[in-house]
């Protein structure tokens, strides 16, 4: 824990009284450290902090849409943030979110561990800077549950192993934001440059309906063959999958939050009706759409007995 707080130095937050966060499970490493965390916050959050190591978090839910972050050098613009956000050291953010509970698993990465891998310490451009806080990577997600793992198992060795992982994963981000340092060309031939991938984010979680592969592919100015052709190479996923899966998280914000209807949500979404809705969402998690609203109602009834009694 202590090994945390001190790679974390600089990072400082403004918590109120009734704010609480709980440490479900921490490792730390040689030139690192990782734990998961579950938050609640009582009100809106907003704060400046500046890491003295690389900052990942790692999103354990659907991150809500009420989250965001910004550069203060960029003019603190507000950025829908992903799944995966990465800070590298020494950059000062702003960022904040709502009211209510969160669960993250935060990853801490030296600069000596980038300096051993990458000799004369890489510069982070504005691709890095910006892209960061809305990550994607097939193999940097995989790293990272395999991380997750073993924090959850508490499995044999587990530092040695989490350590071996972190090491893939300092890797797979110089691979990602440095390639011309390794004698790679940037940008690789046949993906998709790095406007086109903030346009395509932008657009899926927007607050619009749902868009089309060839909406999409109008927004990158490619035809959808040629657009699906390098999103798949650019990201290891079909873009299919990838408008599924925003689908699947924005779902949840909204069935999780205000008492709208599955027919509301639905709509908000660019479904025909409610059920072609339930039918995507099913598919895509196994569960109704009905099932996610019974909880939310479920928690909202405890709630209010709570404060009855």
């Amino acid at each position: 824990m202590e090994r945390f707080r001190r790679l974390q130095d600089g990072r400082n937050s403004q918590y109120s009284s009734t704010d609480t966060y709980r440490i479900e499970h921490n490792v730390s490493f040689a030139q690192g450290a990782v734990e998961v965390r579950e938050y609640a916050w009582a009100d809106p959050k907003a704060d400046t902090w500046t890491c003295a190591s690389h900052f990942l978090d790692f999103s354990l839910a659907p991150r809500p849409a009420s989250t965001w972050a910004g550069y203060l050098d960029e003019g603190q613009i507000r950025n829908r943030l992903g799944r995966i956000k990465f800070v590298p050291a020494g950059r000062t953010v702003r960022s904040g979110g709502a009211a209510g509970k969160h669960r993250s698993m935060h990853c801490l990465l030296s600069t000596e561990m980038f300096d051993n891998l990458l000799p004369n310490r890489p510069s982070w451009d504005a691709v890095a800077v910006s892209d960061g806080l809305c990550l994607s990577g097939r193999d940097i997600e995989w790293l990272l549950y395999k991380i997750y793992g073993e924090l959850k198992h508490s499995s044999f060795a587990a530092p040695v192993v989490v350590e071996s992982f972190a090491t893939a994963l300092a890797v797979a981000l110089i691979r990602k934001f440095h390639p011309g340092r390794l004698g790679a060309r940037a940008p690789r031939s046949g993906g998709l440059a790095p406007w086109r991938m903030r346009r395509i984010r932008d657009r899926v979680y927007g607050e619009q309906a749902m868009p089309s592969l060839s909406e999409l592919a109008e927004v990158c100015g490619m035809s959808v063959r040629h657009l699906s052709r390098a999103f798949k190479f650019e990201t290891g996923e079909t873009i299919a999958n990838y408008v599924e899966r925003a689908m699947v998280e924005r779902a949840y914000e909204l069935l999780g939050g205000a008492d709208a209807s599955v027919s509301d949500i639905a709509r908000a979404l660019g479904f025909s009706g409610a059920a072609s809705f339930a039918g995507a969402f099913r598919r895509a998690t196994g569960i109704r759409p009905s099932d996610v609203e019974g909880r939310r109602r479920s928690r909202t009834s405890s709630a209010r007995c709570l404060v009855t009694n």
